[in-house]
């Protein structure tokens, strides 16, 4: 069964495509399609949730991203060739980013010329299952930086600094992409990571079950939701640590003693 859009979020998408869209597309030949996609298409939309809004043409000179309000909607939307489409699709597989995918598996299609949206939405989830994959990193390099702002960490939390805060979240989240470039998993944006982590139904339908991306890290997420849910910062440090030292033990290199060859990431 097709998805359907809500149809009060379909009435003021068409809205916003019939006033502000269609009028500046003076060929109409060259619109290839519309498709909305984001919380709106997978059931996680609330009342700060946008609606995003892709607008594919055949051809154009520049890919434009904008934000408008419809009758107290925010949509955020893009009008993009589909040359430019296509290479982003390229780009986006290569560094496993899921909110491609997510467009490709929840988007849902309100204007289709001679379903080309669809058969190349399809071929594009299709591209992204065979070839996804996480970028080329120097990993070792990584964990010594982490290593380093850990000693730091640990100098502020004992003269009580007031950003500790800041340090930690800030070092938190370097583990966590570090992790999952070296694990393999989907490159996940750090503002929906925890609910990535804890809701398997949300992991599903943003990083694609179908798609062959791993799950996380069972140890690892245990180790990452006690770093979140936690607001004492002797007990902070301590979760931090042991979720640092859970990634550090993937490594042979020893940050306190080590020889590394750099090379451009």
């Amino acid at each position: 069964m097709e998805k359907e859009l809500n149809p009060k979020i379909k009435q003021i998408v068409l809205k916003f495509l019939e006033e502000q869209i269609y009028p500046n597309i003076l060929d109409k030949d060259n619109l290839l399609g519309v498709v909305v996609y984001g919380s709106s298409t997978t059931g996680y939309i609330d009342k700060n949730s946008d609606v995003d809004v892709l607008i594919l043409l055949n051809y154009a000179d520049k890919t434009i991203r904008g934000v408008k309000h419809v009758e107290g909607q925010k949509i955020e939307y893009f009008i993009k060739p589909i040359e430019k489409f296509l290479s982003d699709a390229v780009k986006f597989t290569h560094s496993n980013c899921p909110s491609h995918i997510a467009l490709n598996q929840n988007g849902i299609i309100l204007y289709d010329r001679c379903d080309f949206v669809k058969n190349i939405l399809n071929a594009d989830n299709t591209f992204y299952t065979e070839n996804h994959k996480s970028p080329k990193t120097n990993y070792d390099l990584q964990i010594v930086q982490i290593s380093n702002r850990m000693a730091s960490l640990r100098n502020i939390l004992d003269r009580n600094g007031k950003e500790f805060n800041m340090v930690y979240y800030n070092i938190l989240e370097m583990i966590r992409r570090l992790h999952s470039k070296r694990s393999g998993e989907a490159d996940i944006p750090f503002v929906k990571a925890y609910k990535v982590y804890t809701d398997s139904k949300y992991y599903d339908r943003y990083v694609g079950k179908a798609t062959g991306n791993l799950k996380p890290d069972t140890n690892f997420v245990k180790l990452y939701t006690t770093c979140i849910e936690c607001n004492d910062s002797q007990v902070m440090y301590q979760n931090l640590e042991k979720l640092y030292n859970y990634e550090k033990s993937h490594y042979k290199i020893d940050p306190d003693n080590y020889e590394i060859e750099l090379y451009d990431d």
